[in-house]
């Protein structure tokens, strides 16, 4: 079993490393490289992991709890099958990576890239997605209820059949995301009809000019 002596890690080397099963517990790495590394089934807690790189990484049944991931990038890693609880990944940039399944609770999403990216029937329920590059992702049948979308970049973005009841989405996200039959809430459906230029009136309006 492979054992960590270190609490701190800077710039190394982890290319093809096998730390399948590994318990990381409080370690920090910053700018450290996991290319083509085997970190499967892997536990986290309180790590740290800063600019760091995860090219076909292997990720997938793994457990995160309140580990951060911040300004690394994730491609063509997999990820499915895994946990993040109370997680922080900042930042960081995802392409073609493998997600599905994968529970994510109480996260933090702020400024992430996930363009293209394929997370269909996910929970993302309350998390944060500020500013977040969501470009050509697909979110189809997603629980997004009460999740902050704010400034999120949401050209071709699929919510088909998405719950997004109470969820804080900007005008434009309403007008560039595809959301054929999802689900919205009063407040919601007015932004929606504001956003696409139709205007809201009452019935006593009727005989106005």
């Amino acid at each position: 079993m492979v054992e960590l002596t270190e609490t701190a890690y800077h710039d190394e080397d982890f290319t093809d490393v096998d730390w399948r099963g590994l318990l990381i517990d409080g370690i920090s790495f910053d700018d450290c490289d996991f290319t083509d590394a085997s970190l499967a089934e892997c536990r986290t807690v309180r790590a740290a992991f800063s600019g760091c790189t995860f090219t076909g990484t292997e990720l997938y049944s793994t457990d995160h709890r309140g580990t951060s991931f911040v300004n690394c990038t994730f491609d063509r890693a997999a990820w499915h099958s895994s946990r993040l609880v109370d997680c922080r990944l900042t930042g960081s940039v995802f392409v073609d990576c493998r997600f599905v399944p994968i529970v994510i609770t109480d996260c933090d999403l702020t400024l992430v890239s996930l363009g293209g990216a394929t997370l269909v029937g996910t929970d993302l329920a309350g998390l944060r997605l500020r500013e977040a590059n969501l470009t050509e992702a697909d979110l189809s049948r997603c629980d997004l209820r009460g999740a902050d979308l704010t400034g999120a970049r949401a050209t071709g973005l699929r919510l088909t059949g998405a719950d997004l009841r109470g969820a804080r989405i900007d005008p434009g996200a309403w007008v560039a995301a595809n959301l054929t039959g999802a689900r919205v809430d009063v407040d919601q459906a007015v932004l929606y009809a504001a956003a696409h230029g139709l205007v809201l009136r009452a019935d006593d309006d009727s005989a106005e000019p």
